[in-house]
């Protein structure tokens, strides 16, 4: 028996990369896995994997934009209608893109913030909640060092990425005396398609290979959803071995491959 098996996990942006990744590491423990983002050929893929796994964890995909709030209705609706409770959150769904405010738009910054923020918030709104009254759960944010340190070239990105640092530090406080733990996942570089849509990264650039895997960071999430039950761990803050711990790293300030 997996060490997560009867629980069930929420897992968003779950199509490709860390979300996908982390979907999987979760089923591999046994956990039932709940899988939205917004491209339904993604997760019915991702389904099929997890569903084929020995653990015997099952999928369900709800395709969703979650910045929506009907969209997270939905979601919410049919994952307490399949499993009933929601033991794990991963709020993973998230967006960049590299500029100045001169050349970012307001456009970048309503997209980029609802897609990274505006999710967080209203899943977090629709899972957490329960957790409390249940006197049970996990909340995780896969953030990244650009809600730690400020990155240049990257204002609105890490705008909406501190803005979850500090609502994960809030809730906390409702959180552990109620038996909730919230974790955020800080990871450096990671080896993803982040940014391939917006320009800011280049597939094929040979700094991605020096990158986290998805798999690194999913690791994390595992960890963080299967802490001993009298401790919680707030924070895992990772770099690749090819970053310094007090910048972005070279990556960042060259703008051909950042962000967590």
């Amino acid at each position: 028996m997996g060490r997560l098996s009867g629980k069930t996990a929420v897992v968003t942006g779950a199509g490709k990369g860390i979300g996908r990744a982390s979907a999987l590491a979760l089923a591999r423990e046994g956990a039932n896995v709940v899988i939205t983002a917004r491209t339904k050929s993604d997760l019915d893929t991702l389904a099929a994997e997890i569903e084929a796994l020995s653990s015997g964890a099952q999928a369900l995909v709800v395709p969703a934009d979650v910045s929506l709030e009907a969209d997270v209705d939905r979601l919410a609706q049919a994952a307490f209608a399949k499993f009933g409770v929601v033991d794990i959150l991963v709020n993973n769904a998230g967006t960049g893109k590299n500029g100045t405010v001169a050349t970012l738009t307001t456009a970048d910054y309503d997209h980029i913030m609802n897609t990274n923020m505006r999710s967080t918030w209203l899943c977090t709104k629709a899972f957490f909640p329960p957790m409390i009254a249940r006197k049970s759960g996990n909340v995780i944010f896969v953030s990244s060092v650009a809600g730690i340190n400020g990155l240049p070239n990257e204002p609105i990105y890490c705008s909406t990425k501190f803005a979850q640092m500090g609502f994960a530090q809030s809730i906390d406080y409702e959180a552990y005396p109620n038996n909730v733990k919230v974790s955020v996942i800080a990871p450096g570089g990671t080896n993803t398609h982040y940014g391939f849509d917006t320009g800011t990264r280049t597939p094929g650039d040979p700094m991605l290979d020096t990158y986290h895997e998805s798999e690194d960071v999913a690791d994390a999430v595992v960890f963080a959803a299967t802490q001993p039950p009298k401790s919680r761990v707030f924070m895992v803050w990772m770099r690749p071995m090819s970053e310094s711990l007090g910048t972005g790293g070279g990556s960042y300030f060259k703008g051909t491959a950042s962000g967590g």
